[in-house]
């Protein structure tokens, strides 16, 4: 998290803690894996609103085991999971680029009227931009991978209802 210039990380102590230089580490198998889902999270928006001819509103998402994403509204009953799968694993294939760029919230604002979660953002000046080559641009802090290629795929799972809509499950493989 960046507060007033100063990166600030959120960790679980693990033994003493003690004060100066800390050493940190990340788990790497780990991490790569959130990323690809994060961005596969991105990729099925895109997909879901192709496939259905309307503007998609993420309401929150889980990208540890069993990871899905929510979206406001009602489950599409006649929703082709196979047809959003096959959508996304071709852009996967095609190996777009994710370009990620900073901007300014107010041109931001302005630029950027159909993403499907502002209202989710903390209000900061700043925000960061994710935009996979040729979709719609997302305001975003969270962790993507470079080119879509690095997903490797997804498996379209499930939906199931939720308070809000209802969540659309994946994994990438």
């Amino acid at each position: 998290m960046n507060q007033s210039g100063v990166i600030v990380h959120f960790a679980k102590v693990e033994g003493k803690l003690d004060t100066g230089p800390a050493t940190c580490t990340i788990d790497w198998t780990n991490r790569f894996l959130l990323m690809r889902r994060h961005t596969a999270a991105h990729l099925l928006d895109h997909c879901l609103a192709t496939l259905t001819g309307s503007r998609v509103e993420t309401t929150d998402s889980w990208l540890g085991d069993d990871p899905y994403v929510g979206y406001a509204g009602p489950a599409h009953s006649d929703l082709d999971l196979k047809g959003l799968e096959e959508l996304g694993n071709g852009f996967i294939r095609q190996g777009l680029n994710v370009d990620i760029k900073t901007m300014d919230r107010s041109d931001a604002e302005r630029l950027i009227t159909d993403a499907p979660n502002f209202a989710r953002l903390p209000k900061s000046q700043k925000l960061r931009i994710v935009t996979i080559e040729g979709q719609l641009p997302i305001p975003c802090g969270g962790t993507h991978v470079r080119t879509l290629r690095e997903i490797g795929g997804i498996e379209v799972r499930r939906t199931e209802p939720a308070e809000a809509g209802f969540r659309l499950h994946f994994e990438v493989r």
